[in-house]
């Protein structure tokens, strides 16, 4: 791939790896009640990083819209992109386990019952 579909790429996932960040920050905040409490340098390490996130991403598409991948600001290598895909995935995955502790009690004692019977008998 070119270094400007690179920086699509890595600005489009550290983007959304940005909001994803930003989005847990705001759940986690202490006056919102449905979710577990974190301590205030956490929040503030949350936020940070989200920005940074956002940041890097804003930056690797202004490089892609552009079309100067080779001036400065750099264009993304292969390596970024795949360092991007990893970082989304992470800050994904924890915004979706935050948002999950909102299920009821009754909805994660039905899907476990579900994801029980969905597993193959052992071979014997």
């Amino acid at each position: 791939m070119n270094p400007l579909t690179n920086s699509f790429w890595a600005g489009s996932l550290y983007l959304l790896a940005g909001l994803c960040g930003l989005v847990r920050h705001f759940l986690l905040e202490p006056n919102v009640p449905n979710y577990p409490q974190a301590p205030r340098w956490l929040l503030n390490v949350y936020f940070m990083f989200a920005a940074v996130l956002i940041f890097a991403g804003l930056r690797f598409l202004t490089v892609w819209l552009s079309g100067e991948a080779a001036t400065i600001p750099p264009g993304a290598t292969g390596m970024g992109v795949l360092l991007a895909l990893a970082t989304f995935t992470y800050k994904g995955s924890m915004l979706f386990n935050v948002a999950r502790q909102r299920y009821p009690v009754e909805t994660w004692a039905r899907l476990n019952r579900i994801s029980e019977l969905a597993r193959c008998s052992r071979r014997k």
